[in-house]
């Protein structure tokens, strides 16, 4: 049956099945009998890696515009659908993605693939809804920057990029946000949301039979839309030197933030810098962006900074991206504490790599936490569908267990070297924010 309504049939790659309709959508099935609910995903191949000065902000925008209705959907009734059903929905941009998802009982996947298809074609953008949902954006935006530790991280990507649009925040500039018009949002969707520039992951207990019928019936009568190259025209050059941004703020704590340049996630050195983040800041997987909050406390910078009593928070973030990423570093200083006396600590453990590759028992944890985290990503259909699609997304399905497999064979020589490759002086980008109301006016 289904190779009279695919280009080509189905073809099995490790327990996935894959077809693509006529007008360019890619589809993975993956079947998982013992669960009790199914769960539908769909990855835009486009996030603010796409945008560009003015418009900037304009993918978390329209992702926002698809839960206002258009076509059979109203205001609001995605929301409802699901929720009536028991089900659960939301959806996230990245800077190289946008994805939507409902994962709902095995009975509804028709629901969720009902949803996807008209927001895939006929969301509305209706200008009430767009000059609303500009409040709710800037006061999104507006929110984040109470935090501390997300102002430093806008410095230190603004400072640590020149040229590629990383540079930017997800949820843009607030200048853009208040001159985006409903022309822009509407013109970014009908270029980056059709089938030949989306992939749709199902993951649960479905028949494939039956699931490819529902997705020819729902998606194969919308337009292909144009095949959009994966590559832009932006290349950060290397960078020549240490840069700095610091900001003087009201508080009462002060924050560090470093970061490093690092080479894409598909680069050959990437499994060494996994096993050396891991070492100096722990491991919470592949995919740990979305909505974990656990931090890691047996690595290096942990047991200096909050065991040393310099800081009460450090995180560590791996970038898995398409391009030249950074791998970031925040701290959270305890009261009375400077952002020197942060730095002199960091940096020393940052030399400590450099100098010497990491012991057997340091070598054992952090490929504890690799492997570990692995499997959680691959526990539960809604993981296991976000994982397939970010990593096809990225350049296939297969990418996180490669990934991982040659993570696990990392020597410490490996990690020693990758320190010494990125993590230099030169290469990196070293954010502060220093609070005037104390926060390390007395320890010096």
């Amino acid at each position: 049956m289904a190779t009279d309504i695919l280009r080509s049939s189905f073809k099995l790659l490790d327990r996935i099945q894959e077809f693509t309709l006529e007008n360019g959508l890619q589809v993975l099935l993956k079947p998982v009998p013992s669960s009790s609910a199914v769960s539908t995903w769909i990855f835009y191949k486009v996030g603010s890696r796409n945008e560009k000065l003015g418009t900037t902000g304009v993918s978390h925008w329209c992702e926002h515009m698809l839960f206002k209705g258009g076509g059979k959907l109203g205001k609001g009734d995605v929301h409802t659908l699901v929720s009536s059903e028991g089900g659960r929905n939301n959806a996230f941009t990245d800077h190289d993605i946008t994805a939507y998802f409902e994962t709902l009982p095995k009975d509804r996947l028709d629901l969720g693939l009902f949803i996807e298809s008209e927001r895939m074609a006929n969301a509305a953008f209706d200008p009430k809804e767009v000059e609303s949902e500009r409040q709710v954006i800037i006061s999104e935006r507006e929110g984040s920057e109470n935090f501390p530790q997300y102002m430093v991280r806008e410095e230190i990507f603004a400072t640590a990029y020149h040229e590629h649009p990383y540079m930017w925040p997800v949820v843009g500039w607030k200048n853009d946000l208040k001159n985006i018009t409903r022309d822009d949002l509407y013109q970014h969707y009908r270029h980056f949301y059709h089938p030949n520039n989306a992939i749709l992951v199902v993951c649960g207990n479905f028949d494939p039979e039956t699931a490819s019928t529902g997705i020819r019936n729902s998606f194969s009568n919308i337009p292909a839309g144009e095949k959009i190259p994966n590559k832009i025209p932006f290349r950060e050059l290397p960078q020549k030197g240490e840069r700095t941004a610091k900001l003087i703020q009201p508080g009462t704590l002060n924050y560090l933030g470093v970061a490093y340049h690092v080479p894409e996630i598909t680069h050959e050195d990437a499994p060494s810098l996994i096993v050396l983040s891991a070492v100096l800041g722990g491991w919470r997987g592949l995919i740990g962006f979305f909505g974990d909050r656990f931090v890691p406390r047996t690595n290096r910078l942990y047991k200096r900074l909050v065991e040393g009593s310099i800081a009460s928070e450090v995180n560590t973030y791996f970038p898995v991206k398409i391009d030249p990423g950074l791998l970031y570093f925040d701290v959270t200083l305890n009261p009375d504490v400077s952002t020197k006396v942060a730095k002199d600590a960091f940096f020393s453990e940052i030399a400590s790599v450099h100098d010497g590759p990491p012991n057997d028992d340091e070598m054992k944890v952090a490929f504890n936490q690799i492997r570990a985290w692995h499997a959680y990503e691959n526990d539960g259909i809604g993981l296991q569908a976000l994982s397939i699609g970010y990593m096809e997304r990225i350049q296939n399905r297969k990418l996180a267990d490669s990934l991982i497999e040659g993570a696990l064979r990392v020597t410490p020589d490996d990690v020693r070297s990758a320190a010494k490759r990125y993590l230099s002086d030169q290469n990196r980008v070293v954010g502060e924010y220093d609070s005037v109301n104390g926060g390390g006016a007395n320890i010096v």
